[in-house]
Parts: C-alpha cells; sequence; structure tokens
C-alpha cells in the first residue's frame, strides 16, 4: 500500500458521512513476469478507472477489492447517536453464515467473498455510497501462469455474475430508470453473459470484411464503429493522465481479447 494511501481513504469518509466503503486503484506489482502478467496490466486499469470510475458516480462501486479496501464500522444519528453499517447484525448474520445448500449459495458466498460483502452492504443502504479514489493505490502480485489465472477468473466471473443477479432486484439504488444504478447493474450482467458471443460475432465482421471488403462508405460504417470502440480508452487515456505508457498496454490487452472475452467466460460458464 503506497503511504498516503490511506490517509486519502480516511479523508474520503471524513469528508463524506455518506460514504460507507471506499477502494483505492490496485496496480500489477509484477507486470513483467510473464504474458500472462502482461495482459493483466490494462484489464486491471480500466477495471478500475472505466469500471469502478464509472459507478462511483452512481455511488454505487459493485466490488470493493479484498486487498485494498476500507469500511465505515458506524455512522453518527443525531448528536449522541450512531448506526451500526457494516456491523449491522443482519449484514453480520449472512455474512457469517457457513450453511450453504445452493449453488447461488455457494458463488456468492465461497468463490468472492468480498464481492458479496459489497453486496449486502449495498442491499442494506442502498442510499449509501460505495465510492472508488483513484489517488489512492497499491499494488498486488497477479497469477503468472495461465491455469492458475484460469482458475482465479472462473470464481471471480461467476462470483459477479451471481451477486449482480442478487443488486439487479435491489429497486431503491441511486438513479431514475436508464439512469440508475439498478440499470447499470442490469447492463453489467448482460453485458458479462454474452461476452463470448460478441467477440465470436466481433472476428466474423473483422473476417466478412477482410473476404467481402466494403465497396462504399456505408458498408465499412460497422467495422469503423468497432475501430472507434477499441480505440475510445487510448484516447481517453491520452486526454486524463497522458501515460503513454498503457496505450503500449493496451495493445497487448487487445490482442489477448479472446482470452478475456471467449476462452475464460467459457470456461467459467
Amino acid at each position: 500500500v503506497y503511504p498516503n494511501s490511506l490517509r486519502l481513504l480516511i479523508n474520503c469518509m471524513y469528508n463524506d458521512p455518506f460514504i460507507m466503503g471506499l477502494c483505492g486503484e490496485t496496480k500489477i506489482a509484477n507486470k513483467r513476469d510473464s504474458w500472462v502478467t502482461a495482459i493483466q496490466v490494462f484489464e486491471y486499469y480500466i477495471s478500475h478507472h472505466l469500471g469502478k470510475g464509472f459507478e462511483s458516480v452512481f455511488g454505487g462501486v459493485t466490488c470493493l477489492p479484498g486487498c485494498f479496501c476500507m469500511y465505515r464500522l458506524k455512522a453518527r444519528k443525531g448528536d449522541d447517536d450512531w448506526v451500526p453499517i457494516i456491523t449491522k447484525p443482519e449484514i453480520v448474520h449472512e455474512y457469517s453464515q457457513n450453511v450453504v445448500e445452493t449453488l447461488h449459495q455457494k458463488n456468492l458466498l465461497l468463490l468472492g467473498e468480498d464481492r458479496f460483502l459489497t453486496t449486502l452492504m449495498l442491499r442494506n443502504f442502498p442510499h449509501r455510497k460505495m465510492m472508488f479514489c483513484p489517488q489512492a493505490v497499491c499494488k498486488t502480485v497477479v497469477p503468472d501462469s495461465f491455469n492458475v489465472l484460469l482458475s482465479q477468473r472462473r470464481r471471480w466471473i461467476n462470483s459477479t455474475i451471481h451477486n449482480l443477479l442478487e443488486l439487479v432486484l435491489v429497486r431503491n439504488l441511486c438513479g431514475t430508470f436508464c439512469f440508475s444504478m439498478q440499470f447499470v447493474v442490469f447492463m453489467e450482467l448482460i453485458g458479462t453473459v454474452v461476452l463470448p458471443v460478441a467477440i465470436v460475432l466481433t472476428y466474423a465482421l473483422i473476417i466478412t470484411m477482410i473476404v467481402h471488403p466494403p465497396q462504399d462508405i456505408t458498408a465499412a460504417i460497422p467495422l469503423m464503429m468497432l475501430f472507434m470502440v477499441l480505440g475510445l480508452p487510448a484516447v481517453l487515456i491520452l486526454i486524463t493522465t497522458r501515460k503513454l505508457i498503457y496505450i503500449a498496454w493496451m495493445m497487448v490487452y487487445l490482442l489477448a481479447l479472446p482470452i478475456w472475452n471467449l476462452v475464460l467466460p467459457t470456461y467459467a460458464y
């Protein structure tokens, strides 16, 4: 954990009493150990600055990583009273249960405990905030062999789907209709489930355009839109951070896109 990171998280908690939990950015410490670690660098970057950053706009980050996060124990109510937050009896009881009977419960309690705790917090306190603080940074060691990465992502993907199924049923999250956290959760759920189909259709489009080149600008619009979507993160990086090294990591990530969007989700399902 970087020296000033805890201070930054505490300051966020102090300045906004409605924040019940928050996390910082997790960077990779062993990014050059192997090709397996190299393909994870940009994935970690966008999952924080794009994923958690967007969710933080609604005050509903759906997963505070267990390696680097902070929760509020209790919040002040009035001048001389307190409300339990993470120590709320309902949260403690459900999170501490050790009897799991259904496949859904196993995916919630045994595969991603940090994500399930975040789900419980959002479900019990939908009007409070789960935030992302990009200035607070820590480093972690990620899997450097493909078999370990495969096992890790199988747990993470299954845990993500089952936790999003829980969250999409919470109706009083922040926002209204298409501008609500519930809609964001629903789109994340759909996006996670259709990843294999999306990557197959993407490569089908590219192959079709190579075999049958477009004759006019109208026929080339789908391919142009695809390249715009894939290149947009690079533009955002140049505008916001100006860290050119992440453009290189993005190219490595794009080369490994079949692994992220086809191999890992298919193995998890």
